[in-house]
This record gives structure tokens, C-alpha cells and sequence, in this order.
């Protein structure tokens, strides 16, 4: 099922990373007023901005500021992420691919727009991280699939079964222990499974 996508961004907390101008002063002051507390960085403060970030819920980020010195963003914990271009080079595009951003917000900056640019980031965002959690389940369930086979092998063996009876046993026994069935392969090869009916 779809969850609903996120709509209000009251009480949380913006980190701003861009050049002191009119542009940042907008974006504040419109994220102020859909209710999220913001902290703004300029160039050169940009250890300081990677230790809010700990505790930020959404990180807005100046991708026109090429030649500015700064700290890996991809060392901080992955957020969903805004980036502000002005000029669309590719350099600039690629900063901001690279970043992960989940939206764009195009410069001069103006209140519109930007609850926009917050909803496509956290919803983007939270949909990017469940694929990925879903990703790793199922890489996880591939790679237990040989277990599934050597604990198919041993049922059969042991107590005399047909494969699919062997699987059925095995499923049976898992859902009465709540856990998969490739979990449950693989504590039948380390610890046996209780006696089983030979029944379809």
C-alpha cells in the first residue's frame, strides 16, 4: 500500500548552506513561515554546518558555489536534499546530482516554489530510502536462497519427503515461528527442525 505523502513540515529543522545574499534570505524566511527552524551557513563555516546537519531533517544547498573549499556532504547522514542553481551548467547539475538531491529551486529565489521544492524532497526522499530498504531484503532473501536448498535436501533426507512436502514443512514451521522461510532454513541446518508429519 502507497503511504500518504507528506504534507506538513512544521517543527522541523532546515540546515541553509549558501552565500549570504538576497536568495537565502527568502529561503528562510518562506521555510520560517511553513513552520521549520532553520539554520543558515555561508562559505566558511562549513564544519560547522556538517555538525548540524547531525541533527537536520532537510539540507538546502548553493550548487553555484563551485569554487568554494568544503567539507564532503556525503560524510554527513543522508537527507533529502534541496539544491539552488542559478546558472544550469552541467557542472552545477552534476554538483547537485551527485549530492542526491530531490529537488531544484532556480534562482532568483522567490516564496513560491519552495514549499514545492520541500514536499518533492521528502517525499522523493522517504520513497528512495524504502526502495533501498526493500533492495536490501530481498538481496538479503537471494543470498539465503542456497540455505533454503541445503534445508530442502536435509528434510528430505531425514525424514523421507518429496520436495515440495519438504518446503511445506519448512514454510509451516516458519510461520509458526514468525520469521521467513529462508531464516528458517537456516536455523534447520544449524539446529535441526522438531519432528515432522509426513502430510501434504
Amino acid at each position: 500500500m502507497t503511504r500518504r505523502p507528506r504534507q506538513n513540515f512544521s517543527g522541523c529543522r532546515g540546515v541553509l548552506f549558501h552565500k549570504d545574499d538576497r536568495n537565502r534570505e527568502v529561503l528562510a524566511e518562506t521555510l520560517v513561515r511553513l513552520g521549520l527552524r532553520v539554520d543558515s551557513f555561508a562559505p566558511g563555516a562549513e564544519e560547522e554546518a556538517a555538525r548540524v546537519l547531525e541533527a537536520a531533517d532537510v539540507f538546502f544547498f548553493d550548487a553555484d558555489l563551485a569554487d568554494t573549499p568544503q567539507v564532503s556532504w556525503h560524510d554527513v547522514p543522508r537527507l533529502p536534499i534541496v539544491a539552488a542553481i542559478g546558472l544550469e551548467t552541467p557542472g552545477r547539475l552534476q554538483r547537485a546530482f551527485e549530492l542526491g538531491a530531490c529537488a531544484i529551486l532556480h534562482k532568483p529565489l522567490h516564496s513560491s516554489g519552495i514549499y514545492s521544492a520541500l514536499f518533492f524532497a521528502f517525499n522523493e526522499h522517504r520513497r528512495w530510502l524504502e526502495l533501498s530498504e526493500r533492495l536490501r531484503e530481498l538481496e538479503a532473501r537471494h543470498g539465503a536462497r542456497r540455505f533454503l536448498v541445503k534445508a530442502i535436501l536435509q528434510l528430505m533426507e531425514r525424514y523421507g519427503l518429496d520436495d515440495e512436502t519438504a518446503y511445506r514443512a519448512l514454510r509451516r514451521e516458519s510461520m509458526r515461528q514468525r520469521v521467513t522461510v529462508e531464516e528458517m532454513a537456516v536455523r534447520v541446518l544449524a539446529e535441526g527442525l522438531p519432528k515432522i508429519e509426513n502430510k501434504a
